[in-house]
């Protein structure tokens, strides 16, 4: 996806009052997601957030991380907060698993395990119908 335009709307799981949760579209860590600021601007998640958005927030990681410990058992979850190419007030969650895990006959590895998840293999791909596999599977587990 290197060079062009993504679409960091296009894999929509569940939207709350405040946040919406959104499939990464690259699952080298398999169950990528992040958690998207429903109003727009390059918000600060810190500063520029209300009380009331900081409490969903932190209800809506915790639906994410009880969906991905069903769905496949990740060893421990990293946060990240950019806005650097897609400049909306958002967070990666990004599940790490410290042995391999098998679904739809493709195999994840996590080769940073122990280290930081960046880099990662940024032209990762899987067929697009195990994508839309997991993004049905983790918005079940959301609903």
């Amino acid at each position: 996806m290197s060079g062009a335009a993504i679409d960091y709307e296009q894999y929509p799981l569940k939207r709350y009052r405040f946040w919406s949760v959104y499939l990464h579209y690259n699952q080298a860590y398999l169950g990528r997601c992040y958690i998207a600021l429903n109003r727009s601007g390059n918000l600060d998640p810190f500063s520029d957030t209300t009380v009331a958005e900081r409490a969903e927030l932190e209800s809506v990681v915790g639906d994410v991380r009880a969906a991905l410990n069903v769905l496949y058992g990740p060893s421990l979850f990293n946060y990240a907060n950019f806005r650097n190419t897609w400049p909306r007030c958002h967070w990666h969650v990004i599940p790490r698993y410290e042995t391999a895990k098998t679904i739809g006959g493709v195999e994840f590895r996590d080769d940073n395990w122990g280290k930081n998840y960046a880099p990662y293999d940024r032209n990762f791909s899987i067929p697009r119908t195990l994508l839309l596999q997991i993004k049905a599977d983790i918005s079940r587990e959301l609903s």
